[in-house]
């Protein structure tokens, strides 16, 4: 029987009117999943993008992963993380943090910041594993190099479905193996990603669905509802098999040939 997690704790960063809700470790059985995917793939070396990155939770929370997973001793990473507010980016560089986060680390986890004075900021062992581009727009982001990971989390609800029929077809101009992305247009996600070579990864769909605690609500949010920047319902019912919940569902997709790249 697996031991239960503390709850993340939310963190809800704004700059004008723009909020970078995030936490550490919010869905560490996503995490953990896209490593061993790597791992399975058999490579010595990945490069990841994290589009949206906020003030870097996300990011670093991976990193911690890695390494306290003991991936560091089969592959290497370079990590990429930039946001569309250039104080998120800042911020997440800093890597200084309120020491109330971790409420929500297991004694593992813990392991990886150093507190001083009511805060905690990340060691260099998993800082160095990340480089913070400058502020970029996720929406038409250029790239001249290739990664093999794009992660995209909960940022296409700010995008209109037209918009992101055409991220996904720029996201994979310049991904080479698998995309990582939650929080978008359900309706149209399958016709987005099929047309790009992208299929779901099922390992662990379920487990990974229902880890998205923040998320999950019994009735779902009505368009009348959502803020006037938010272009489709954030929220996420109970996994259930429905039409299409492999993509709809899903939050770890695989390029057709990743496996080979």
């Amino acid at each position: 029987m697996s031991i239960k997690k503390p709850t993340p704790l939310r963190l809800r960063p704004t700059v004008g009117d723009a909020i970078g809700t995030t936490a550490f470790f919010r869905n560490r059985v996503l995490n953990e999943t896209l490593l061993n995917e790597l791992l399975i793939s058999g490579r010595k070396h990945y490069s990841i993008l994290f589009h949206a990155c906020s003030i870097g939770a996300e990011v670093y929370s991976f990193l911690i992963q890695y390494l306290a997973g003991g991936f560091n001793e089969h592959f290497s990473l370079s990590c990429y993380a930039t946001d569309k507010q250039q104080d998120f980016v800042t911020y997440a560089d800093h890597a200084q943090f309120p020491q109330e986060i971790l409420q929500g680390c297991t004694e593992a986890e813990r392991q990886y910041f150093t507190v001083h004075d009511g805060t905690v900021s990340l060691e260099s062992r998993v800082k160095k594993n990340v480089e913070f581009l400058p502020a970029a727009d996720f929406a038409n982001f250029d790239s001249e190099r290739s990664y093999d990971v794009v992660v995209l989390l909960n940022a296409l609800v700010y995008v209109t479905a037209e918009m992101q029929a055409e991220v996904f077809d720029r996201v994979s101009s310049y991904n080479l193996g698998w995309i990582v992305s939650s929080g978008f247009h359900q309706a149209t996600i399958k016709k987005d990603l099929q047309r790009n070579g992208y299929s779901p990864v099922e390992t662990a769909m379920e487990e990974i669905h229902m880890s998205w605690s923040d998320r999950l609500r019994e009735k779902p949010v009505p368009q009348e509802a959502l803020p006037p920047n938010i272009f489709t319902d954030w929220s996420l019912p109970a996994f259930s098999e429905v039409p299409d919940y492999r993509y709809r569902y899903c939050a770890l997709f695989s390029k057709d040939g990743s496996l080979n790249v």
